[in-house]
C-alpha cells in the first residue's frame, strides 16, 4: 500500500487515536500535529505531505489567503476543512480557496474516512493535467470569439479520443452559444453556483454538448451574476476543466482585469489575436509589452495573424518585424465561408471542410497540440496576496483594478 503522510492542525479533526485509526485504512503511516497554520505551512514547504486537515473557522483572511497560495504549489495536496457548523459563506470561501473537503467539527471517524476516500478516488481520477488555451485579444471585433470556437472543434477533429471543452469567459452576455447555436439548460453561473461541491461529474452534466463531442460551458445571460466571477472563482473553473478535459478552450473577455489574467497565468499557451491593420498591430504591441512584464514566457504567447490574404498591405514579415514577435499562425481571409457558418452556427469545417479557412484552423490546432510549452513559473493570480493585486502593483496603482484596453 502506498505510504502517505499528513499533517493535521490543532484538534481540526478529533482526537489523535480516532484521526489515526480513520487514516491508517488509506495508507497514511505520519500523522503530524502542529498547533497552528503557519507552522503547518512551513512544515509544508520543507516536506512533502498528502494531506492536511485545517480548522477553517479559526483562519483569519490572510491566513486563508497563504493557504491559498500553498494549495496551488501542490498539486498532489488534498485540504479539509472543518468548522462547528455548515455555514454556506465560509465554506464557499475555503471552496474558491483550493480546499476540497468540508467537514463538520468533530467529525465521526466513518465521515472522515469517507472524505479521504473521496479525495483518493478523485485524485486518481484526475492524475492527468490537460492543456488549456486562452484565446485573447486587447480589442475587440478580431474574431477572437470565431477562432475559439473553431479551434475547439479542430481539436476534436483531430483527435477523436481526446475530451475537448469550449468554454466562454466573457463571463455574461459571451457569443459562443450564438456561434454554436446552442440552446443550454446550464451556463457558468450555475457552475459557480455549486462551486463548493464540484467535482468532474458535476462539472461535465452542467455543460451543453455542442458539435463534433465539445463540451460547451456558455457564459451567463444575466448581467448580475457579472460580479460573482472573482479572480479566486475563475481559477478554481480552470482547474476544473484542466483536470477533466485533454484540451480546453477559453474564450477571454477583451480587458485585462484580475479574472482575465487568471485565466492568463493558468493557460498553457495564449493564442493572442490580431489582424493586418495599424489599430489591431498596435494593440497587440501593448499586449505582448504588458506579457513580458508579467513575466510570461515568450513561447507562451502564440500571435495569430486573422484574416490574413496575400494583397495586404501588411506582409507576415512586416508584421512580425512590426511586433517584435515570431507569427505562430496566419488564418486565410474567407469572409464568405465564416459568415455562413456563422449565420447556421455551425463550424467552418461544418459548412466547407475542403475550404482553405478549415484545413487551416485543423492546422493551427495540430501545431498548437503538438507544441505544448512547459509551464511558466507564475503563479495563478488567484494567489495573490489580498492587500494588493498583481494589476495594481504591476502598474503602480491603488483603488479599484485598472482595465487595459
Amino acid at each position: 500500500m502506498t505510504q502517505r503522510r499528513a499533517i493535521v492542525v490543532a484538534d481540526s479533526a478529533g482526537s489523535p487515536d480516532m484521526v489515526a485509526d480513520a487514516l491508517s485504512r488509506f495508507g497514511f503511516t505520519t500523522i503530524v500535529p502542529s498547533p497552528r497554520l503557519d507552522q503547518a505551512l512551513g512544515r509544508l514547504r520543507a516536506e512533502p505531505f498528502d494531506l492536511l486537515i485545517v480548522p477553517l473557522h479559526r483562519i483569519e483572511p490572510s491566513q486563508l489567503a497563504m493557504l491559498e497560495r500553498e494549495i496551488r504549489g501542490r498539486a498532489n495536496l488534498s485540504v479539509i476543512g472543518t468548522a462547528p457548523t455548515a455555514d454556506p459563506d465560509l465554506i464557499l470561501r475555503a471552496m474558491r480557496a483550493g480546499v476540497h473537503e468540508f467537514l463538520v467539527f468533530p467529525p465521526t471517524q466513518q465521515d472522515l474516512a469517507a472524505a479521504v476516500e473521496r479525495l483518493i478516488i478523485r485524485g486518481g481520477a484526475t492524475d492527468h493535467s490537460g492543456q488549456v488555451i486562452a484565446v485573447y485579444s486587447a480589442k475587440g471585433g478580431l474574431g477572437t470569439t470565431s477562432i475559439a470556437v473553431n479551434m475547439a472543434q479542430a481539436f476534436a477533429a483531430n483527435d477523436t479520443r481526446a475530451k475537448v471543452a469550449l468554454a466562454d469567459c466573457v463571463f455574461t452576455g459571451g457569443d459562443v452559444r450564438v456561434f454554436l447555436n446552442l440552446q443550454p439548460a446550464y451556463d457558468i453561473s450555475d457552475l459557480v453556483d455549486k462551486l463548493d461541491s464540484v467535482d468532474g461529474a458535476l462539472l461535465t452534466s452542467l455543460m451543453t454538448q455542442g458539435p463534433m463531442g465539445v463540451s460547451v460551458l456558455p457564459s451567463s445571460e444575466d448581467p448580475v451574476m457579472d460580479d460573482a466571477f472573482d479572480a479566486a472563482t475563475v481559477g478554481v473553473v480552470v482547474d476544473q476543466l484542466r483536470a477533466n478535459f485533454d484540451v480546453t478552450v477559453i474564450d477571454c473577455e477583451h480587458h485585462l482585469s484580475e479574472r482575465t489574467l487568471a485565466i492568463l497565468d493558468a493557460a498553457d499557451r495564449i493564442a493572442l489575436i490580431t489582424q493586418p491593420n495599424v489599430p489591431s498591430l498596435r494593440s497587440t504591441q501593448r499586449t505582448l509589452s504588458l506579457f513580458r512584464r508579467l513575466g510570461y514566457a515568450e513561447t507562451k504567447s502564440c500571435v495569430v495573424l486573422n484574416r490574413f490574404q496575400s494583397g495586404d498591405v501588411f506582409t507576415l514579415s512586416m508584421v512580425a518585424e512590426s511586433l517584435k514577435h515570431e507569427l505562430f499562425w496566419n488564418l486565410p481571409n474567407d469572409y464568405r465561408t465564416s459568415v455562413a457558418s456563422l449565420n447556421k452556427g455551425i463550424s467552418v469545417s461544418q459548412e466547407a471542410a475542403g475550404s482553405k479557412l478549415a484545413r487551416s484552423y485543423g492546422q493551427l490546432a495540430a501545431k498548437l497540440r503538438g507544441a505544448a510549452a512547459p509551464r511558466d513559473p507564475v503563479r495563478p493570480a488567484t494567489a495573490a496576496a489580498p492587500e494588493r493585486s498583481r494589476l495594481r502593483s504591476l502598474f503602480g496603482l491603488t483603488g479599484r483594478s485598472p482595465s487595459v484596453t
